[in-house]
């Protein structure tokens, strides 16, 4: 009970039958799966054609689906960061992801 009279609400979510924190690590986890399989791809497309933009894509998926998942887990298990610091790291990785493949997009030929 608090001093308002009100009583505390504890807010508890479940997908099928997982608590929050196990729901959003196995659905993190999904994207970054998925998105190693799509840079993976990309990467086999640069290294067959020998294609610049294909390797730029590749590293843009990495960015924005894998190394955002890892990094937010290393960071948060490893160290004592701030929430904050946490959604820093993925922000400037999904930056960078979002570069690379602003970069795939330019002709091979332009400078």
């Amino acid at each position: 009970m608090t001093g308002t009279g009100l009583a505390t609400v504890a807010l508890e979510t479940t997908v099928f039958g997982l608590d929050e924190a196990t729901t959003i690590f196995l659905t993190g986890l999904t994207s970054a799966a998925l998105g190693t399989v799509v840079a993976w791809t990309a990467y086999r497309g640069y290294a067959r054609n020998d294609s610049r933009p294909m390797l730029f894509l590749a590293v843009g998926i990495a960015f924005l689906t894998v190394v955002p998942f890892v990094s937010s887990y290393a960071v948060d298990w490893g160290t004592d960061a701030t929430d904050a610091t946490v959604l820093l790291v993925v922000t400037v990785s999904h930056l960078f992801g979002l570069l690379a493949i602003v970069r795939s997009f330019r002709r091979p030929d332009s400078t």
